[in-house]
């Protein structure tokens, strides 16, 4: 039952994906030159603040837009600094820092009520080729087809459907609709409360079909890489009971992205994701995302709060971020 379920839910993500993905989640409103205001911002159930991938998407969007099309984006560096609200539209101002034949430079800054709230500098280049090329291989895992969508796997972790609805009130399905825009296959379950090894491997992609645009590839890329990073980095941890993560307090401060090569963000990728260290407060991340032939397109760094939940912790936590 879960898996039908599960499958309908992806095919109305399918149908919808234009409408998510193009006219929401990295649509932006053009106000003057290189300014740019979004359309609609999207919070995660249960989440505090609008959605980080989010947020680098839309700015990522807004700086591809003032830079000439034979130029994509190979690296961007992120800095979280307040949490965005999501009645308030995010207003993206790009700077454009300099214009070379083969390297672009821009920065972003968003802000909401005059404040900023995030900060970009991302890095546009030409293509090129060179004889010098060398890859790590890519793990060793079962395909997507081999896999469960994630809801299934969260599912087995309370023993049946029956004990997921009426442990979670519905909010479990809730929270899975609420990111119908991109289908995931974890390639094993950790959705267990046990402690497991801070290292994961998902299969991710976005629903439908994009087109042939690679910067809105990119950018939708860009989205998803927010996605379960920072959660690697508890797994280590007892999560309590059905792995609740409602012991920790989780959010991003900074974000890293290289893309080396072209691919596409609606076929799947693997996404490798570890967290070598953790401690005084801070979690460190590392992401690497995978095309199913094995090439090795696109990597992430990304450093984010982890404290244990605590009444004193959560009163201080807004005047220390």
């Amino acid at each position: 039952m879960a898996a039908k379920v599960s499958h309908a839910m992806q095919e109305t993500a399918k149908e919808d994906l234009e409408s998510i993905i193009t006219k929401s989640f990295l649509n932006l409103e053009k106000i003057d030159v290189d300014l740019y205001r979004s359309r609609e911002l999207w919070k995660p159930f249960g989440g505090r603040a609008v959605f980080g991938g989010q947020v680098v998407g839309q700015a990522l969007a807004a700086a591809v837009y003032s830079v000439p099309d034979d130029h994509h984006a190979h690296s961007l560096h992120c800095y979280f600094l307040r949490p965005g609200n999501v009645k308030v539209p995010i207003l993206y101002a790009v700077d454009r820092t300099r214009d070379g034949n083969v390297y672009s430079s821009r920065n972003i800054k968003a802000t909401q009520e005059g404040r900023a709230i995030f900060t970009m500098q991302a890095s546009f280049k030409t293509g090129e080729t060179d004889p010098f090329h060398h890859q790590f291989s890519m793990p060793r895992v079962p395909s997507p087809e081999e896999c469960c969508d994630d809801l299934t796997y969260l599912i087995k972790s309370f023993g049946s459907e029956e004990k997921f609805l009426k442990s979670t009130k519905g909010m479990g399905y809730k929270m899975y609709k609420a990111q119908m825009d991109t289908l995931r296959r974890p390639v094993e379950n950790y959705y267990s409360s046990e402690p497991l090894p801070a290292q994961r491997y998902f299969w991710i992609k976005a629903a439908g079909h994009m087109g042939d645009d690679h910067k809105l590839h990119q950018c939708c890329a860009a989205y998803m890489s927010d996605q379960l990073l920072l959660g690697t980095s508890v797994l280590p941890y007892e999560r309590g009971a059905k792995g609740s993560y409602g012991r920790f307090f989780m959010t991003s401060v900074d974000h890293s992205i290289w893309f080396h090569s072209q691919f596409r963000a609606d076929e799947w990728l693997l996404y490798e994701m570890e967290s070598p260290v953790c401690g005084e407060g801070r979690a460190y991340m590392r992401g690497r995302m995978w095309t199913e032939d094995g090439r090795l397109v696109m990597s992430v760094a990304q450093e984010g709060v982890l404290r244990t939940k605590n009444p004193d912790i959560a009163a201080s936590s807004k005047s220390k971020l």
